[in-house]
């Protein structure tokens, strides 16, 4: 009787978990995330990668007011250079993307809780998602980083493609 009881509470251990990481990776699934291999990404003017840089920051527009920090891009190089170093008007297309996030700063609350584990205030998160890019004109180009900032109790989450395209907006065009 309890063999019954064992094996049914495993089952609904390893089905809890199965679920779990399966939600953990619905940005990726999602059509509003989804960005396929073979996507085009075109640039529509010539950016300088400063001299001692690895990359360039693409000032595009602002993704709206949901956030407190706006949403950054950043066409990064294989080669840092001493002179400036241009990267041409170009079709890239994109051969995989990667998805990152990492605390950027933590917050103490005032008050110290009584607890097992230590417990810090809010964070601030840094959420990327990375484009890696390839071109027959310009092999030196690696990949298009874009980032945002969000505080982690409002529901932090990765840009979709219609924010990311938002960013790159008028410099360049995710198709």
């Amino acid at each position: 009787m309890w063999a019954g009881f064992w094996v049914a509470g495993w089952v609904l251990v390893v089905s809890l978990l199965l679920t779990a990481c399966q939600a953990l990776d619905y940005e990726g699934q999602a059509p509003a995330y989804r960005i396929p291999t073979g996507t085009v990404l075109e640039l529509h003017r010539d950016l300088i990668v400063p001299p001692g840089q690895a990359g360039v920051n693409i000032q595009g527009t602002a993704i709206g007011d949901r956030y407190r920090y706006d949403a950054v891009c950043r066409l990064e190089v294989l080669t840092v250079d001493d002179s400036p170093h241009p990267v041409r008007t170009d079709h890239f297309t994109v051969e995989r993307v990667g998805r990152e996030w990492e605390i950027f700063s933590s917050r103490a609350s005032g008050l110290r809780y009584v607890a097992l584990f230590e417990r810090d205030g809010p964070h601030l998160l840094l959420f990327t998602t990375f484009l890696y890019l390839r071109s027959e004109r310009q092999p030196d180009v690696f990949r298009l980083a874009c980032g945002h900032l969000q505080n982690s109790d409002q529901n932090p989450r990765h840009l979709t493609v219609a924010e990311i395209r938002a960013t790159l907006a008028p410099v360049m065009t995710l198709q």
